[in-house]
């Protein structure tokens, strides 16, 4: 890697952490879902009970929480920090996505700007979410497996990187067994006994046992493996039975509940408050629609020039998306917007793709202008989802057709 790769990498990470760490204290009080992490992860690593989080999801986040905690302490910083490092790397590794497809530093930076600015992760990243951090995790994993040139040991980390996604949530499922068949299909490792059985005890064996150790503490408490297979069972099918009855009518994520509508339709909700006529003050979760309705084009363009390229490589971006958003659009439970977060890096390199794409064939400076005006429109919306004390009048034909809860 070249002196003005790393350079250019560090100060993505920066710009990224900045727009994450900015004012990270505000408010000085748990704030939504950090109710329900902060202690869960004290009861995890103390005693080995779920509660009072959702005990559906497996238990990395508790040990992770648990161990900022340790670091900075019960406070903002113990609660966020964890993020705010996770969230910065995110962009970095997206950079890292898009110059595996693409080879180009152009496309790689304009992915990664594009996740470091995005209010949706952005906001993400300043609390408790476990869509950032796990996300983080599944994608180190595949950019280590597109990175791996036949280094056994890169095969392994990756493989371990997935586990500790999995071991966050279940949405990386679909990826996991794709970049299975993926290195079974690579150098033709499928027709050597040893190649495919080294494919499979890295990438099925070492995921499956990172998952497993992170319920340690749980089977501390006298659990059996058979009890453990009982649990999982159980687990999917209560996170499948829920409705939008089952979640405080004060959530204001129920105004949207179908994934189908996160990349064609705006979607805004949030809480904050109006402290004069003049000014307000509010934390929004929402699709930054000027970016991501160039989604599904984006997606449709680099399929196709995969196609006539023959390059599976080319259309991986489009394959990780399809596999993970079906996830979404079919499961029975309602599925809100912070859920989107994995599919955004894929995202972010199809666009970045199709926008060097165009601006070669038709005139380089076409890549910088539309750089510029999408970070500008993120950076527009940053005080709105940051708790930033802003003019009503700036933001009033956001405010007026979001979903808000006024407190």
């Amino acid at each position: 890697m070249k002196r003005n790769d790393i350079i250019l990498i560090f100060l993505l990470f920066i710009f990224a952490f900045a727009l994450r760490f900015y004012d990270i204290s505000y408010p000085a009080f748990r704030w939504g879902d950090e109710q329900g992490h902060v202690p869960a992860a004290v009861n995890y690593w103390s005693k080995g009970y779920f509660e009072p989080d959702n005990w559906e999801h497996p238990p990395l986040r508790h040990i992770l929480l648990y161990g900022f905690l340790k670091i900075f302490g019960d406070n903002p910083y113990g609660w966020r920090m964890r993020n705010v490092l996770f969230g910065a790397a995110a962009s970095v590794l997206t950079a890292f996505f898009a110059y595996a497809i693409s080879g180009s530093r152009k496309t790689a930076a304009l992915a990664g700007l594009l996740l470091a600015a995005d209010p949706l992760h952005i906001v993400l990243s300043r609390y408790t979410f476990e869509e950032i951090y796990g996300g983080a995790f599944f994608l180190a994993a595949i950019v280590l497996f597109l990175m791996q040139k036949g280094r056994a040991w890169r095969l392994i980390l990756s493989a371990f990187f997935m586990g500790c996604a999995l071991a966050i949530k279940w949405y990386y499922v679909p990826v996991w067994l794709l970049i299975y068949a993926l290195a079974l299909a690579e150098n033709r490792n499928y027709r050597d006994i040893r190649d495919a059985l080294f494919v499979t005890s890295a990438w099925v064996l070492i995921p499956l046992t990172v998952y497993i150790s992170s319920y340690y503490l749980w089977f501390g408490r006298g659990y059996l493996f058979s009890e453990f297979m009982e649990f999982t069972v159980n687990a999917y099918y209560a996170l499948q039975s829920y409705t939008p009855e089952d979640y405080s009518a004060n959530l204001f994520f129920l105004s949207h509940l179908n994934a189908s509508e996160w990349f064609i339709k705006p979607i805004m909700a949030g809480q904050g408050t109006y402290l004069s006529p003049e000014r307000c003050e509010f934390i929004i979760y929402g699709n930054n629609l000027p970016v991501w309705i160039l989604t599904l084009p984006a997606m449709a363009a680099t399929g196709i020039i995969a196609l006539r390229r023959k390059s599976i490589r080319f259309g991986m971006p489009v394959l990780f998306f399809l596999s993970t958003y079906i996830l979404f659009l079919f499961v029975k439970r309602p599925t809100f917007i912070y859920s989107s977060i994995p599919l955004l890096p894929f995202a972010f390199t199809a666009i970045a793709l199709c926008i060097s794409e165009l601006s070669d064939r038709l005139n380089g400076k076409i890549f910088y202008v539309v750089l510029a005006v999408l970070l500008c429109w993120s950076l527009y919306v940053y005080p709105l989802v940051t708790a930033k004390k802003v003019p009503t009048a700036y933001y009033r034909f956001i405010l007026d057709t979001a979903d808000l809860k006024i407190l």
